[in-house]
């Protein structure tokens, strides 16, 4: 079996794992067990239990993305567009955090290394919710509207990381989704509401 089969195989079996048993209390052991291998075979192709999950996520976000997008490509109105795929998004985020029970310790501790597995991932968002700015003002640069797009994505995730890792009381509350959801809606409406009036004069006052 090639490697890339072989990793395939063991993202395969490691989400079947979280999801039965939940990030913290899943192991290595777990994982290999399925594949029947050793722990130490896994360490050929993953450097830990973090690394594995962090493949398993992105590996499911690049198939959300792909189906959002899909969705979204015949719908009209490009600010509604913007919106709805930034909450369905959400949604998934939701999803992955409860179908793997994953705690806010955890989180911080998979971050570092899913930024750079998500970076490409977020890139092709990047490049949509810009084709979709352009439409609302077609003055707007590519370069600006690339700019743009990717504040949004920003922010909406530190709103959502804010939320989870450091505004509740314990790691056994629920996150404010609700709260999560209306700050990124109001984001999003003060970004694009604000690029006639702002955006297209701070590009025509530099280089973008």
């Amino acid at each position: 079996m090639k490697a890339t089969e072989k990793r395939i195989k063991i993202l395969e079996a490691a989400k079947s794992c979280f999801t039965q048993f939940g990030y913290e209390k899943t192991t290595l052991e777990d994982i290999g067990k399925k594949l029947g291998l050793n722990k130490s075979s896994l360490y050929y192709y993953f450097k830990n239990k973090e690394e594995i999950f962090t493949a398993v996520v992105v590996k499911e976000a690049e198939k959300i993305v792909d189906d959002l997008q899909n969705e979204f490509e015949h719908k009209e109105q490009p600010e509604e567009k913007i919106q709805v795929y930034m909450k369905k998004r959400l949604t998934y985020y939701r999803k992955v955090l409860g179908l793997h029970k994953l705690e806010a310790e955890s989180l911080r501790q998979i971050q570092p290394g899913f930024h750079d597995l998500y970076s490409s991932l977020m890139q092709r968002e990047v490049v949509f919710v810009a084709r979709e700015l352009r439409k609302i003002d077609e003055q707007l640069s590519t370069k600006m509207a690339s700019i743009t797009a990717e504040l949004i994505i920003k922010s909406a995730d530190a709103i959502k990381h804010d939320e989870i890792l450091h505004n509740r009381k314990s790691i056994e509350d629920e996150p404010d989704y609700e709260r999560i959801e209306k700050d990124t809606e109001l984001l999003i409406r003060l970004m694009i509401h604000g690029i006639k009036q702002t955006v297209r004069k701070y590009s025509k006052e530099t280089v973008y």
